[in-house]
Protein backbone atom coordinates (compact mmCIF):
# COMPACT_ATOMS: atom_id res chain seq x y z
CA UNK A 1 0.00 0.00 0.00
CA UNK A 2 1.23 3.46 -0.67
CA UNK A 3 -0.31 6.63 -0.60
CA UNK A 4 0.29 9.10 -3.57
CA UNK A 5 -0.78 12.66 -3.49
CA UNK A 6 -2.86 14.27 -6.73
CA UNK A 7 -2.97 18.16 -6.46
CA UNK A 8 -6.27 19.26 -6.58
CA UNK A 9 -5.93 21.82 -9.37
CA UNK A 10 -4.69 18.59 -11.58
CA UNK A 11 -7.71 16.88 -11.01
CA UNK A 12 -10.09 19.68 -11.69
CA UNK A 13 -8.52 20.56 -14.83
CA UNK A 14 -9.03 16.84 -16.20
CA UNK A 15 -12.43 16.21 -15.01
CA UNK A 16 -14.10 16.77 -18.65
CA UNK A 17 -11.73 14.23 -19.73
CA UNK A 18 -12.16 11.60 -17.12
CA UNK A 19 -16.21 12.56 -17.29
CA UNK A 20 -15.99 11.99 -21.03
CA UNK A 21 -14.04 8.53 -21.96
CA UNK A 22 -14.39 6.81 -18.30
CA UNK A 23 -17.68 7.60 -16.66
CA UNK A 24 -15.88 9.80 -13.96
CA UNK A 25 -17.85 11.81 -11.15
CA UNK A 26 -16.34 13.83 -8.66
CA UNK A 27 -18.17 12.16 -5.71
CA UNK A 28 -15.84 9.15 -6.65
CA UNK A 29 -13.67 11.30 -4.44
CA UNK A 30 -15.86 12.65 -2.40
CA UNK A 31 -13.67 10.99 0.88
CA UNK A 32 -10.44 12.35 -0.24
CA UNK A 33 -12.00 15.56 -0.97
CA UNK A 34 -13.79 15.98 2.30
CA UNK A 35 -10.84 14.61 4.35
CA UNK A 36 -8.78 17.51 2.63
CA UNK A 37 -11.02 19.92 3.67
CA UNK A 38 -11.52 19.08 7.18
CA UNK A 39 -7.53 18.62 7.52
CA UNK A 40 -7.50 22.67 6.39
CA UNK A 41 -10.72 23.84 7.60
CA UNK A 42 -11.05 21.90 11.11
CA UNK A 43 -13.10 24.64 12.16
CA UNK A 44 -15.45 25.39 9.16
CA UNK A 45 -15.34 28.54 7.02
CA UNK A 46 -17.01 31.56 6.84
CA UNK A 47 -20.56 32.22 6.24
CA UNK A 48 -20.28 34.24 3.36
CA UNK A 49 -17.81 31.82 1.32
CA UNK A 50 -20.29 28.88 2.21
CA UNK A 51 -22.98 31.06 0.67
CA UNK A 52 -21.19 30.69 -2.75
CA UNK A 53 -21.03 26.70 -2.50
CA UNK A 54 -24.87 25.42 -0.93
CA UNK A 55 -26.51 23.24 -3.23
CA UNK A 56 -30.34 22.16 -3.01
CA UNK A 57 -30.82 19.18 0.28
CA UNK A 58 -33.41 16.96 -1.55
CA UNK A 59 -35.91 15.01 -0.21
CA UNK A 60 -37.06 11.33 -1.51
CA UNK A 61 -39.20 11.66 -4.60
CA UNK A 62 -41.23 8.46 -4.25
CA UNK A 63 -44.34 8.35 -2.52
CA UNK A 64 -44.47 6.40 0.35
CA UNK A 65 -48.06 4.33 -0.46
CA UNK A 66 -48.61 3.90 -3.67
CA UNK A 67 -52.02 1.42 -5.70
CA UNK A 68 -49.46 -0.69 -7.59
CA UNK A 69 -47.37 -1.32 -10.59
CA UNK A 70 -49.14 1.18 -12.62
CA UNK A 71 -49.68 3.84 -10.08
CA UNK A 72 -48.65 6.96 -11.25
CA UNK A 73 -47.23 8.08 -7.72
CA UNK A 74 -44.57 5.78 -8.21
CA UNK A 75 -43.06 7.96 -11.25
CA UNK A 76 -43.91 11.49 -10.35
CA UNK A 77 -41.43 13.54 -8.34
CA UNK A 78 -42.49 15.13 -4.97
CA UNK A 79 -41.73 19.14 -5.21
CA UNK A 80 -38.56 19.94 -5.03
CA UNK A 81 -36.79 20.65 -1.82
CA UNK A 82 -36.19 24.49 -0.94
CA UNK A 83 -33.59 24.04 1.76
CA UNK A 84 -29.34 24.58 0.82
CA UNK A 85 -26.70 22.47 2.19
CA UNK A 86 -22.81 23.58 2.28
CA UNK A 87 -21.27 21.20 0.30
CA UNK A 88 -17.53 21.33 0.99
CA UNK A 89 -16.44 19.32 -1.85
CA UNK A 90 -17.20 21.85 -4.40
CA UNK A 91 -15.39 24.42 -2.31
CA UNK A 92 -12.16 22.33 -1.66
CA UNK A 93 -12.25 21.84 -5.54
CA UNK A 94 -11.73 25.29 -6.19
CA UNK A 95 -8.56 25.39 -3.63
CA UNK A 96 -4.88 24.76 -4.35
CA UNK A 97 -4.54 21.69 -1.83
CA UNK A 98 -3.93 18.16 -2.49
CA UNK A 99 -6.01 14.78 -2.05
CA UNK A 100 -4.55 11.86 -0.84
CA UNK A 101 -4.97 8.60 -3.13
CA UNK A 102 -3.75 5.27 -1.38
CA UNK A 103 -3.59 2.19 -3.99
CA UNK A 104 -2.30 -1.59 -3.50
CA UNK A 105 0.30 -1.16 -6.17
CA UNK A 106 3.57 1.03 -4.56
CA UNK A 107 4.85 0.98 -7.95
CA UNK A 108 2.01 2.16 -9.96
CA UNK A 109 3.68 5.69 -10.88
CA UNK A 110 6.43 3.72 -12.01
CA UNK A 111 4.41 1.37 -14.24
CA UNK A 112 2.82 4.03 -15.84
CA UNK A 113 6.15 5.65 -16.63
CA UNK A 114 7.16 3.08 -18.07
CA UNK A 115 4.51 2.15 -20.66
CA UNK A 116 4.71 5.82 -21.74
CA UNK A 117 8.50 5.06 -22.64
CA UNK A 118 7.79 1.63 -24.26
CA UNK A 119 5.24 2.99 -26.88
CA UNK A 120 7.10 6.46 -27.14
CA UNK A 121 4.29 8.42 -25.94
CA UNK A 122 6.01 11.78 -24.99
CA UNK A 123 2.75 12.76 -23.11
CA UNK A 124 4.43 16.40 -22.70
CA UNK A 125 1.53 18.02 -20.85
CA UNK A 126 1.07 15.01 -18.62
CA UNK A 127 -2.47 14.56 -19.41
CA UNK A 128 -2.27 11.15 -20.70
CA UNK A 129 -0.48 10.35 -17.37
CA UNK A 130 -2.10 11.59 -15.02
CA UNK A 131 -5.84 10.49 -16.46
CA UNK A 132 -4.35 7.06 -16.62
CA UNK A 133 -3.23 7.12 -12.87
CA UNK A 134 -7.00 8.72 -11.71
CA UNK A 135 -8.43 5.83 -14.00
CA UNK A 136 -6.51 3.25 -12.17
CA UNK A 137 -7.42 5.04 -8.53
CA UNK A 138 -11.14 4.27 -9.65
CA UNK A 139 -10.60 0.99 -11.00
CA UNK A 140 -8.96 0.05 -7.54
CA UNK A 141 -12.16 1.66 -5.83
CA UNK A 142 -14.39 -0.85 -7.90
CA UNK A 143 -12.64 -3.43 -7.04
CA UNK A 144 -12.72 -2.96 -3.20
CA UNK A 145 -16.58 -1.90 -3.64
CA UNK A 146 -15.93 1.61 -2.67
CA UNK A 147 -16.54 2.97 -5.83
CA UNK A 148 -19.76 5.73 -6.08
CA UNK A 149 -21.96 5.06 -8.97
CA UNK A 150 -24.93 6.06 -10.07
CA UNK A 151 -27.02 2.65 -9.51
CA UNK A 152 -28.33 2.55 -6.29
CA UNK A 153 -28.21 -0.98 -4.53
CA UNK A 154 -31.45 -1.72 -3.22
CA UNK A 155 -32.53 -4.72 -1.31
CA UNK A 156 -34.66 -5.95 -4.57
CA UNK A 157 -31.78 -5.10 -7.13
CA UNK A 158 -29.94 -8.38 -7.19
CA UNK A 159 -33.55 -10.75 -7.09
CA UNK A 160 -34.71 -8.30 -9.87
CA UNK A 161 -31.17 -8.29 -11.74
CA UNK A 162 -30.88 -12.18 -10.99
CA UNK A 163 -34.36 -13.59 -10.98
CA UNK A 164 -37.25 -10.97 -12.32
CA UNK A 165 -35.77 -9.70 -15.27
CA UNK A 166 -34.66 -12.99 -16.93
CA UNK A 167 -38.44 -14.39 -16.25
CA UNK A 168 -39.38 -11.09 -17.88
CA UNK A 169 -37.07 -11.27 -20.82
CA UNK A 170 -39.08 -14.66 -21.52
CA UNK A 171 -42.45 -13.75 -20.96
CA UNK A 172 -41.52 -10.97 -23.64
CA UNK A 173 -40.07 -13.63 -25.95
CA UNK A 174 -43.62 -15.65 -25.82
CA UNK A 175 -45.55 -12.68 -26.24
CA UNK A 176 -43.39 -11.29 -29.35
CA UNK A 177 -43.05 -14.94 -31.23
CA UNK A 178 -45.05 -14.51 -34.59
CA UNK A 179 -46.60 -17.03 -36.86
CA UNK A 180 -48.06 -16.64 -40.42
CA UNK A 181 -52.06 -17.13 -40.70
CA UNK A 182 -53.93 -17.46 -43.91
CA UNK A 183 -56.04 -13.95 -44.12
CA UNK A 184 -59.80 -14.24 -44.07
CA UNK A 185 -62.24 -12.73 -47.43
CA UNK A 186 -63.69 -10.77 -44.81
CA UNK A 187 -60.33 -9.12 -43.21
CA UNK A 188 -59.13 -8.64 -47.01
CA UNK A 189 -62.40 -6.79 -47.59
CA UNK A 190 -61.52 -4.56 -44.73
CA UNK A 191 -57.81 -3.86 -46.02
CA UNK A 192 -59.11 -2.81 -49.68
CA UNK A 193 -62.34 -0.58 -47.44
CA UNK A 194 -59.33 1.08 -45.70
CA UNK A 195 -56.89 2.02 -48.95
CA UNK A 196 -60.03 3.35 -50.76
CA UNK A 197 -60.73 5.80 -48.26
CA UNK A 198 -56.86 6.29 -47.45
CA UNK A 199 -57.59 5.55 -43.94
CA UNK A 200 -54.83 5.65 -41.41
CA UNK A 201 -54.11 2.45 -39.39
CA UNK A 202 -52.47 -0.01 -37.60
CA UNK A 203 -53.79 -3.32 -39.05
CA UNK A 204 -51.46 -5.43 -40.50
CA UNK A 205 -50.64 -5.76 -43.80
CA UNK A 206 -50.51 -9.35 -45.99
CA UNK A 207 -47.38 -10.85 -46.99
CA UNK A 208 -47.49 -13.25 -49.93
CA UNK A 209 -45.38 -16.31 -50.00
CA UNK A 210 -43.58 -18.01 -52.81
CA UNK A 211 -46.67 -20.33 -53.62
CA UNK A 212 -48.64 -17.11 -53.86
CA UNK A 213 -50.58 -17.38 -50.84
CA UNK A 214 -51.89 -13.95 -48.59
CA UNK A 215 -50.78 -14.39 -44.93
CA UNK A 216 -50.42 -11.80 -42.13
CA UNK A 217 -47.77 -12.27 -39.47
CA UNK A 218 -49.45 -12.24 -35.89
CA UNK A 219 -48.21 -13.36 -32.52
CA UNK A 220 -48.35 -17.27 -31.82
CA UNK A 221 -50.27 -16.82 -28.58
CA UNK A 222 -54.08 -17.56 -28.83
CA UNK A 223 -54.55 -18.61 -25.18
CA UNK A 224 -53.02 -18.58 -21.51
CA UNK A 225 -52.93 -21.24 -19.58
CA UNK A 226 -52.28 -20.28 -15.39
CA UNK A 227 -51.30 -23.34 -13.15
CA UNK A 228 -51.15 -23.07 -9.32
CA UNK A 229 -50.85 -26.62 -8.81
CA UNK A 230 -54.60 -26.99 -7.76
CA UNK A 231 -56.25 -25.85 -10.41
CA UNK A 232 -55.78 -24.91 -13.99
CA UNK A 233 -57.62 -22.31 -16.33
CA UNK A 234 -57.28 -21.39 -19.76
CA UNK A 235 -57.64 -17.52 -20.49
CA UNK A 236 -58.92 -16.72 -24.10
CA UNK A 237 -57.64 -13.68 -23.85
CA UNK A 238 -60.10 -11.60 -25.69
CA UNK A 239 -60.06 -8.49 -27.53
CA UNK A 240 -56.14 -9.14 -26.06
CA UNK A 241 -56.66 -7.72 -22.46
CA UNK A 242 -53.97 -9.99 -20.84
CA UNK A 243 -51.73 -9.48 -23.22
CA UNK A 244 -52.18 -5.96 -23.32
CA UNK A 245 -51.97 -5.47 -20.10
CA UNK A 246 -48.53 -7.37 -20.04
CA UNK A 247 -47.09 -5.33 -22.94
CA UNK A 248 -47.91 -2.64 -20.80
CA UNK A 249 -46.16 -3.74 -17.65
CA UNK A 250 -43.46 -5.06 -19.51
CA UNK A 251 -42.88 -1.44 -21.47
CA UNK A 252 -42.04 0.10 -18.24
CA UNK A 253 -40.03 -2.66 -15.88
CA UNK A 254 -38.46 -4.61 -18.87
CA UNK A 255 -37.48 -2.04 -21.28
CA UNK A 256 -36.30 -3.34 -24.39
CA UNK A 257 -37.50 -2.69 -27.49
CA UNK A 258 -37.09 -5.95 -30.13
CA UNK A 259 -37.43 -9.48 -29.78
CA UNK A 260 -33.83 -9.44 -31.28
CA UNK A 261 -32.76 -7.23 -28.46
CA UNK A 262 -34.65 -9.88 -25.84
CA UNK A 263 -33.09 -13.02 -27.25
CA UNK A 264 -30.00 -11.15 -27.19
CA UNK A 265 -29.53 -10.29 -23.57
CA UNK A 266 -30.98 -14.25 -22.72
CA UNK A 267 -27.77 -15.07 -24.82
CA UNK A 268 -25.41 -12.50 -23.17
CA UNK A 269 -26.40 -12.41 -19.87
CA UNK A 270 -28.09 -15.01 -18.64
CA UNK A 271 -26.93 -18.27 -20.70
CA UNK A 272 -23.87 -19.07 -18.75
CA UNK A 273 -24.07 -20.75 -15.63
CA UNK A 274 -22.97 -17.78 -13.01
CA UNK A 275 -25.76 -15.49 -15.86
CA UNK A 276 -22.67 -13.46 -16.37
CA UNK A 277 -21.26 -11.74 -19.67
CA UNK A 278 -17.99 -13.00 -20.91
CA UNK A 279 -16.76 -9.67 -21.38
CA UNK A 280 -16.39 -7.63 -18.10
CA UNK A 281 -17.66 -4.16 -17.95
CA UNK A 282 -15.17 -2.03 -16.61
CA UNK A 283 -12.59 -3.70 -19.47
CA UNK A 284 -15.08 -2.52 -21.65
CA UNK A 285 -15.50 0.69 -20.11
CA UNK A 286 -11.23 1.22 -19.35
CA UNK A 287 -10.21 -0.37 -22.97
CA UNK A 288 -12.92 2.20 -24.64
CA UNK A 289 -11.64 5.17 -22.66
CA UNK A 290 -8.21 4.55 -23.11
CA UNK A 291 -8.28 4.06 -27.12
CA UNK A 292 -10.13 7.57 -27.21
CA UNK A 293 -7.94 9.13 -24.76
CA UNK A 294 -5.00 8.40 -26.78
CA UNK A 295 -6.77 9.23 -30.08
CA UNK A 296 -7.02 12.76 -28.66
CA UNK A 297 -4.07 13.67 -26.47
CA UNK A 298 -1.71 11.17 -27.72
CA UNK A 299 1.97 11.91 -29.66
CA UNK A 300 1.17 8.58 -31.11
CA UNK A 301 -0.16 8.73 -34.55
CA UNK A 302 -0.93 5.10 -35.63
CA UNK A 303 -4.24 3.02 -34.19
CA UNK A 304 -2.15 -0.28 -34.11
CA UNK A 305 0.30 1.91 -31.69
CA UNK A 306 -2.79 3.25 -29.74
CA UNK A 307 -4.36 -0.21 -29.34
CA UNK A 308 -1.33 -1.84 -28.17
CA UNK A 309 -0.89 1.02 -25.52
CA UNK A 310 -4.16 0.68 -24.85
CA UNK A 311 -3.44 -3.15 -24.28
CA UNK A 312 -0.44 -2.09 -22.08
CA UNK A 313 -2.32 -0.51 -19.92
CA UNK A 314 -4.93 -2.99 -19.07
CA UNK A 315 -2.22 -5.52 -18.61
CA UNK A 316 -1.35 -3.35 -15.81
CA UNK A 317 -4.51 -3.22 -14.22
CA UNK A 318 -6.24 -6.45 -14.90
CA UNK A 319 -4.83 -10.19 -14.29
CA UNK A 320 -3.64 -12.08 -16.67
CA UNK A 321 -5.65 -14.22 -19.32
CA UNK A 322 -8.86 -12.17 -17.77
CA UNK A 323 -9.41 -10.45 -21.21
CA UNK A 324 -8.76 -10.96 -24.41
CA UNK A 325 -5.68 -8.86 -25.51
CA UNK A 326 -5.53 -9.80 -29.21
CA UNK A 327 -5.09 -6.19 -31.03
CA UNK A 328 -7.53 -7.22 -34.00
CA UNK A 329 -10.32 -8.14 -31.35
CA UNK A 330 -9.37 -5.11 -29.80
CA UNK A 331 -9.88 -3.12 -32.64
CA UNK A 332 -13.43 -4.91 -33.58
CA UNK A 333 -14.26 -4.41 -29.86
CA UNK A 334 -14.11 -0.83 -29.69
CA UNK A 335 -15.25 -0.18 -33.18
CA UNK A 336 -18.88 -2.45 -31.58
CA UNK A 337 -19.13 0.23 -28.90
CA UNK A 338 -18.56 3.35 -30.80
CA UNK A 339 -21.43 1.53 -33.33
CA UNK A 340 -23.89 0.89 -30.38
CA UNK A 341 -23.42 4.51 -29.00
CA UNK A 342 -21.61 3.68 -25.94
CA UNK A 343 -21.57 5.39 -22.91
CA UNK A 344 -19.23 5.12 -20.24
CA UNK A 345 -20.69 4.54 -16.83
CA UNK A 346 -19.70 2.88 -13.59
CA UNK A 347 -21.86 0.08 -11.55
CA UNK A 348 -21.58 -1.34 -8.55
CA UNK A 349 -19.01 -4.55 -9.17
CA UNK A 350 -21.78 -7.66 -8.58
CA UNK A 351 -23.90 -5.98 -11.16
CA UNK A 352 -22.00 -4.67 -14.08
CA UNK A 353 -22.70 -6.74 -16.51
CA UNK A 354 -26.77 -6.81 -15.99
CA UNK A 355 -29.19 -4.59 -17.72
CA UNK A 356 -31.97 -2.12 -15.85
CA UNK A 357 -35.03 -0.88 -17.67
CA UNK A 358 -34.41 2.05 -19.45
CA UNK A 359 -38.35 3.39 -19.03
CA UNK A 360 -38.75 2.80 -15.70
CA UNK A 361 -38.27 6.25 -13.91
CA UNK A 362 -39.22 4.87 -10.83
CA UNK A 363 -35.71 4.85 -8.43
CA UNK A 364 -37.44 2.46 -5.90
CA UNK A 365 -39.51 -0.15 -7.66
CA UNK A 366 -37.95 -2.08 -9.78
CA UNK A 367 -41.06 -4.29 -10.45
Amino acid sequence: MRDYILPIPELKQLEPILAEYFGYKRAMFESELLHAYYTHYPNGIDKEIANAYMIDSPILDEFAVDNGAFDYHRYAPRPASTSKTFDPSSFIMDSDFNITITLSDDKILKKLFDLLQDHGEADYNGVIGTTLFVVAAIYEKYKNGELYTEVTMLEDTLPYLEQVRPEMLKLYELLNTKQLIPITKEYEERLQYIADHKIQTNILHPIINDEGEKKIQVRAILSITIDNGVKKITINNSYNWLTDLLDNYLHIYLGVNSLEEAQAELKEVYASKKGRKANNAAHNLIMYGTFHLLQRYSSIKTKSEQIRMTLGYMELLFEADSFNDDENYTNAAIAYLVKQGYKPMWKPKQIADYNFSPTNRSTEHLW
